[in-house]
């Protein structure tokens, strides 16, 4: 009993220890449990807090950016319709000064008395042309004198084409001046067929005694014609070279004991391209795509004044609807369709066909403002051979390389000079020769033909690129291909070139019109520019390009800056022009620094928003005669939609010191001034302490500008604006320097 009530007690003493060991712990886990729901309630009330403070913060910003946007509404409101009126005023005053200088024209024109036809003139033209057909004179001076007046109209005919509005210009009258080029251009062609005619009918008396055949020369400021014609008949004869011309031929073997002659015709003007649609629409695709006009605005109805009320991107809208309907009407000024109604399509097949000895013909003057707009396939589309005018441009004029059919020589029988007549002009002799045809037919296998390079010997041509064109790298020959009115770049082999004396040597497989060719972005993209006053209604555009620095000076007119050394630019350095007589001699010439509309698959560019770059460069025209602008290299890594450029007061015309430049950032909503120069390492959106929003370039360039700028700025020449403009249009330098 005793064991038993002591195991008893012992039990029931455990029991009651783990009874409060429980309640101890109940009391820990009631504690931790407390501790816990005060933590989550801090942490949700930090969390309410914080998310109070973000609320207000958004509130705060959108506030703020309210604000902002009250306030750029404020300045697009008073700031945006003046702009659209300046833009306006000038546009007026340069139509009026336009249409005054074209009555000045015309009455020079009619008071006119050097014995040249009008070629407005119907009659006058008609009646000139069948004269110069039916002249029995042989002089050559006297053709060549023709020649150079034919040039002349065509280049009346081209300027009142161009430079005429639509509204002054009547479809009848452009169809008739497009049909006087086409005539005033078959005639061209006929003066130089005859006057090869001329010189090689009478090609035994001018026979030279040391060669035994006759090589002669003729040239003036617009045409070489070098022509030769075999009466040795050696038949280890090779070719002949034109030392004082820097032409030379290689004459097949199978030719040499034939009785033919040899032209080779330089034209410094190139004819031939014209007739290639898209080359047209490249050498006018940026007057299309740049100018920036405003049109005339309408009475507006309450509802229109209702949609014009909401805001700056409505101004915005509205300035980005005039410019394409300003682009729109230029565009129709140029009456791109005209010459599909002024020539039938027999009429035009019959144009494009050879009327020259070599199966192609040879047109006048090259229509420079005459657009030729038909089906013309894609550059994705073209043969690889066929040369793309997007990429490339003829330079230099065009070669015509012909081998002609040698006509009956006088006689001297009894002491009468006997010729044989023929009225058949100038025949074409035909190479490859029958017997050469044969020769390659009677081969035996595949095998045994492939075996033979060239079983029709080439003909072989040396030249000295041509002085009128800058070439910045080997240049690239290219054929004409008559039957698809295309240039190609096929059937040309052993090219070689030296660099030291400019001789370019290659063959083809016959005889054949030939240019060269260079890539339009040769000079592309720019390394930097600037633009700065010279003097009142005065600018100076410098250009670094990829391999040359290119100046160009700007009033009412435009002239590429003469340099010390003369280069094969010297007859349109320092000569005024209007911008685009000037943008479309520096792309004929091979100094090309306007980009194309596909500029992108060819060259590196900076992609920015197109409208806002347009803006800006009409911008900084209105204020080129006080302000001074260069490139920055931040405008490269910056948004679409920023242009980052540096700015600078300059009424002096010196140079601007590196300090004294200030770089803005523009953005289609507004224009302002940052912290941070161009050295500076690192790239920041932080704006000038207490400095003032625009709405865009001009008016910020105005609020900043002294007295003295701000007069200049008011009083600038329209037509000095309009030209900056064109130029700055036309080079696109914001998105084109990298």
């Amino acid at each position: 009993v005793y064991h038993y009530s002591q195991a008893s007690l012992r039990s029931s003493a455990a029991s009651k220890k783990g009874q409060r060991r429980s309640r101890s712990e109940e009391k820990l886990i009631r504690q931790e449990e407390e501790r816990k729901h005060l933590e989550e309630e801090e942490l949700r009330l930090a969390a309410e807090q914080l998310e109070r403070e973000i609320l207000e913060q958004k509130r705060l910003e959108e506030e703020e950016r309210a604000r902002i946007a009250a306030e750029d509404k404020i300045r697009t409101d008073n700031e945006l319709p003046e702009l659209l009126q300046i833009l306006k005023m000038n546009r007026v005053s340069v139509q009026k000064l336009h249409k005054n200088l074209r009555e000045a024209t015309k009455w020079q024109r009619y008071m006119k008395c050097d014995g040249t036809p009008d070629p407005t003139i119907p009659q006058e033209i008609n009646t000139f042309i069948n004269l110069c057909r039916e002249n029995p004179n042989t002089d050559i001076n006297a053709l060549l004198k023709c020649g150079r007046i034919i040039l002349g109209l065509l280049d009346e005919l081209q300027m009142l084409l161009s430079g005429t509005p639509s509204d002054e210009l009547s479809e009848a009258t452009a169809d008739q001046y497009l049909q006087t080029i086409w005539n005033l251009q078959d005639l061209l062609s006929n003066i130089n067929d005859k006057a090869t005619d001329i010189l090689l009918q009478k090609a035994i008396d001018l026979v030279d005694i040391e060669t035994g055949n006759m090589q002669e020369v003729v040239n003036d400021e617009n045409v070489t014609l070098c022509l030769w014609a075999n009466f040795n008949k050696n038949p280890r004869f090779k070719g002949y070279d034109f030392v004082n011309n820097h032409v030379e031929f290689e004459l097949p073997r199978p030719l040499a004991m034939c009785d033919i002659a040899v032209r080779i015709l330089h034209t410094q003007y190139d004819h031939i391209s014209c007739h290639i649609p898209l080359f047209q629409a490249q050498q006018k695709a940026f007057r299309n795509d740049t100018i920036l006009i405003i049109e005339e605005e309408e009475p507006k109805s309450p509802q229109m004044e209702q949609t014009d009320s909401k805001g700056p991107k409505d101004f915005k809208s509205k300035l980005e609807m005039d410019t394409k309907l300003a682009i729109d009407e230029d565009m129709k000024r140029h009456r791109p369709t005209r010459t599909r109604s002024a020539l039938s399509s027999s009429s035009k097949d019959e144009v494009l066909k050879n009327k020259s000895p070599s199966g192609e013909r040879t047109p006048a003057h090259a229509m420079t403002n005459v657009e030729l707009i038909h089906e013309y396939p894609s550059n994705e589309t073209l043969d690889e051979s066929i040369v793309d005018f997007n990429q490339y441009t003829p330079l230099g004029g065009v070669y015509y390389f012909d081998v002609l059919k040698l006509p009956p020589q006088p006689k001297i029988v009894n002491g009468w000079r006997i010729v044989q007549l023929s009225e058949t002009g100038l025949q074409p002799f035909s190479y490859p020769l029958e017997l050469a045809k044969e020769s390659i037919s009677s081969l035996g296998t595949i095998e045994e033909r492939d075996a033979e390079n060239h079983p029709v010997q080439p003909v072989g041509i040396t030249i000295k690129l041509p002085p009128r064109a800058l070439f910045f790298e080997q240049p690239t020959p290219a054929r004409w291909d008559a039957s698809g009115v295309v240039w190609r770049t096929d059937g040309i082999h052993s090219v070689t070139f030296d660099a030291e004396t400019e001789q370019l040597s290659f063959k083809m497989d016959t005889f054949n019109i030939f240019t060269l060719i260079q890539r339009n972005y040769v000079n592309m993209p720019f390394q930097s520019w600037d633009i700065k006053p010279v003097a009142e209604n005065e600018a100076l555009l410098t250009v670094h390009s990829a391999l040359v620095i290119v100046e160009i000076r700007i009033k009412e007119l435009c002239q590429l800056c003469p340099i010390s050394i003369e280069d094969n630019l010297s007859h349109i350095r320092g000569k005024w022009m209007t911008p685009s007589s000037l943008i479309t001699c520096m792309i004929n010439a091979g100094l090309n620094i306007f980009p194309g509309t596909e500029s992108e698959k060819y060259v590196t560019k900076t992609i920015k928003i197109k409208q806002l770059e347009h803006e800006t460069y009409t911008q900084m025209a209105l204020v080129a005669s006080a302000i001074a602008f260069k490139s920055s290299k931040w405008n490269l890594n910056c948004e679409q939609e920023d242009i980052i450029l540096q700015a600078c007061e300059n009424l002096t015309g010196e140079a601007v010191d590196q300090d004294s430049w200030t770089l803005y950032l523009l953005r289609p909503e507004r224009s302002q001034n940052l912290n941070m120069k161009e050295s500076d390492d690192e790239w920041t959106r932080e704006t000038n302490e207490h400095t003032e929003f625009y709405s865009n370039l001009y008016h910020m360039m105005r609020g900043h500008a002294s007295d003295a700028a701000l007069e200049r700025i008011l009083n600038a020449d329209h037509l000095f604006f309009t030209n900056v403009n064109e130029i700055l249009q036309a080079t696109k330098l914001l998105s084109h320097t990298v």
